[in-house]
């Protein structure tokens, strides 16, 4: 993996907004990636970098025409995927709240993991939340609803499928959390 500068970065995106080339693949990717890595990032640097990442991405993948709104009949892998983090991370944080916690949640804490195998981190994140969800009661029926309504839009096998998600799964969350 090529470790980029500043200067260098610009040199090569740069011609991209001058002449209309493609995104160079490999920092896209990398944006991506170091989005997914919450850890060690204040909030606004993190929602500056999701930002960017979702607006890299959506730019490299201008034929497919995302929305930057919630789709709510999208049913690609990634993108669900990407809904359900979301899901699980704001009612993580209102419990949080609600009880005077600040510290991140599981669902911010194990995004790195989750991108990479999002199936057996899925299933960590949702055990996790039972706590919260007694919590909360019935205050969260709600998301409770949403987190089994877009679990019931993916197919058997794509939920199944541990395999890393594509950057999409940002745009998901993005929308989502939105």
């Amino acid at each position: 993996m090529v470790r980029c500068t500043v200067n260098s970065t610009v040199e090569r995106i740069l011609p991209c907004i001058i002449d209309g080339q493609i995104l160079p693949r490999d920092l896209v990717e990398l944006t991506v990636q170091r989005t997914s890595n919450r850890v060690g990032m204040e909030d606004w640097e993190w929602n500056k970098t999701l930002s960017i990442a979702c607006a890299l991405y959506k730019k490299y993948h201008e034929k497919e025409d995302f929305d930057m709104a919630l789709d709510e009949s999208r049913k690609k892998r990634d993108y669900l995927y990407g809904r359900l983090l979301a899901l699980a991370d704001s009612l993580e944080e209102w419990a949080l709240n609600e009880a005077g916690e600040n510290r991140q949640t599981n669902a911010a804490r194990l995004m790195q993991r989750f991108a990479q195998h999002p199936y057996t981190t899925w299933r960590t994140l949702e055990l996790a939340l039972g706590p919260y969800k007694t919590r909360l009661g019935a205050k969260s029926t709600k998301r409770q609803q949403l987190i089994s309504e877009v679990t019931a839009l993916f197919e058997p096998e794509d939920f199944i499928n541990d395999k890393k998600l594509s950057g999409e799964f940002l745009l998901g969350y993005h929308c989502q959390r939105e």
